[in-house]
């Protein structure tokens, strides 16, 4: 058994070898880690009929946390598709934005410091602006 999980380990798309007789399913390499990296379930093969991949199991996995490599697929589909952990992905976004966040923080500070270093200068009361002069108006002048 330990020679089969290595060989799983080890295996990736580009160098499996699809067995004799086994070409018309889908053959997926499934594992599932922790946040942290652990290994939860070693890397295992797993092999699904090709309807059943698409529609269900595709799915599922990546609903239930596994990270899914896709080895070969009998109609060539998802050549350069590696399915991941969600919340894998939640957490790089996470980390974006807290980024982000810092670099908002940094900007209002310089901001703040920008104000304070400017002596506040008393604003004037703006004058009301005066309607514009009809034709009439400017008719009247005229004359």
């Amino acid at each position: 058994m330990p020679n089969r999980e290595q060989s799983a380990l080890l295996v990736h798309r580009e160098n499996y070898i699809v067995p004799k007789g086994q070409e018309r399913v889908v053959h997926i390499k499934i594992a599932k880690l922790t946040a942290d990296g652990s290994v939860l379930e070693p890397a295992r093969i797993v092999r699904e009929e090709p309807k059943f991949f698409d529609t269900v199991a595709k799915r599922n996995l990546e609903t239930l946390g596994y990270t899914v490599e896709i080895l070969f697929h009998p109609d060539g589909k998802y050549t350069s598709v590696r399915i991941e952990d969600k919340d894998a992905k939640l957490r790089e976004a996470a980390t974006a934005l807290s980024e982000k966040d810092e670099e908002i923080a940094r900007l209002k500070a310089e901001l703040a410091k920008v104000k304070e270093a400017k002596p506040a200068e008393p604003e004037k009361p703006a004058e009301p602006e005066k309607p514009a002069k009809t034709k009439k108006e400017t008719k009247k002048e005229e004359k």
